[in-house]
């Protein structure tokens, strides 16, 4: 256990910080000033995280929803079109939640084993779940959940709408992810949350606790950053090609009724990538590019990212996308955003099939000829206009 910020223990704490220096810029990162520079605010970024997905937010006793992925602190391949918030909890613990469920596509919460820190991801479970459609809802569409070992008895006082989530010894914290759609309209919830077993004021931070929660920090700062390092290299640097999507353990921590598929991009200055989806019947799906650190590289001035609502479908039903270094003039440009290597990432949300997102990498000086005739053009006003409307929608979206 880590005592409390003295000399000893600083010197454990830089030496993490160290660690993190090792992972991200090892032999394998391309030598240039982009990674370079974006390695570097990466890892200021991944600290900021580690701070408060891991110290602050971890608190069981004074529970607080907290963005623990967004667009300016993005780490393990997070999807842009998703409002992801953290809030850890004591197993033994009574908590309620309560307030606006919001309007997004998808909510769920779930209730999970393990932490982000701790690089062991195939490990973590979910020990119980709760999607928005199964939330009854108040006279003023609020919903309540109450997450505990034993239900809620009438001297409790729940509302009648009230949903129970049963919690196991193993559980660390609540996972609430949010879907968007349509970033324009959908409305992101709005939360509270408190402990009912304890008398307020909570504790007083003291040395188990603060050590406990340090321990999380250092955790993070090697163990969890080597997880998602290495496997941002490992598709930065596989063989281009086809993605083919599956479908995670139902008792995995991934969005439930969610297939994944991950690959790598390889697109120098003067080659485009053409991606073709034949999309399935499904409630949502989406193909993002992320970085060689595993991040989604400026959401909302950058088309890195697109949807069923916001991707163009041609005529004959398939929806073609075009990765290129620059502006290749199409409605459905993937911007890698500098970077030549990546990963590429498609998700499908309850498909009835799972289709693969093909691959073909053309000369950029191609990319009119590869497409169909009647393939949606933008002049560069108008992708100025359509970036400008992205980047105030995410702004709403996150209450910016």
């Amino acid at each position: 256990m880590s005592q409390p910020l003295g000399s000893q223990s600083w010197a454990e704490f830089v030496g993490n910080l160290n660690e993190l220096g090792s992972v991200l810029f090892s032999s394998e990162l391309p030598d240039s000033e982009l990674h370079r520079t974006e390695g570097s605010r990466y890892a200021l970024r991944f600290l900021a995280a580690g701070i408060l997905d891991c110290v602050e937010y971890m608190d069981p006793y004074d529970p607080e929803f907290v963005p623990c992925i967004d667009p300016r602190m993005s780490w393990g391949l997070d999807n842009p079109d998703c409002n992801y918030a953290l809030c850890g909890v004591d197993p033994s613990g009574s908590y309620r939640i309560w307030g606006s469920p919001g309007s997004a596509l998808t909510f769920e919460l779930q209730l999970n084993t393990g932490h982000f820190a701790d690089g062991r991801a195939t490990e973590w479970k979910s020990v119980s779940s709760v999607q928005g459609d199964r939330l009854n809802r108040g006279p003023d569409g609020s919903i309540e959940i109450w997450v505990s070992p034993e239900p809620p008895t009438p001297s409790d006082a729940p509302e009648p709408w009230a949903y129970w989530l049963q919690t196991e010894p193993q559980a660390t914290h609540l996972f609430l992810r949010q879907y968007f759609g349509d970033w324009a309209t959908e409305e992101p919830a709005s939360l509270c949350v408190e402990r009912l077993d304890l008398l307020l004021p909570p504790p007083a931070l003291d040395q188990q606790e603060f050590g406990r929660r340090l321990d999380l920090l250092g955790l993070w700062l090697t163990a969890g950053a080597r997880c998602w390092s290495e496997w941002g290299r490992a598709l930065a640097q596989s063989d281009p090609g086809p993605v083919q999507a599956f479908l995670p353990p139902s008792n995995a921590t991934g969005l439930t009724g969610q297939a994944y598929g991950m690959g790598g991009y390889a697109c120098g200055p003067d080659q485009a990538v053409i991606l073709e989806l034949v999309p399935p019947t499904c409630a949502y799906w989406s193909v993002q590019l992320a970085t060689w650190f595993w991040e989604s590289a400026a959401v909302g001035s950058r088309q890195v990212s697109l949807n069923h609502t916001q991707a163009v479908t041609d005529e004959d039903g398939v929806v073609r996308f075009v990765i290129a270094q620059r502006d290749p003039g199409v409605a459905n440009w993937l911007d890698p955003a500098g970077y030549e290597q990546g990963t590429l990432a498609v998700r499908f949300l309850w498909a009835d099939q799972l289709p693969a997102l093909s691959y073909r990498l053309v000369p950029f000086e191609h990319v009119q000829r590869e497409l169909p005739p009647g393939t949606k053009v933008v002049t560069p006003e108008q992708r100025s206009q359509s970036l400008r409307s992205r980047r105030a929608d995410l702004q709403r979206r996150l209450r910016r």
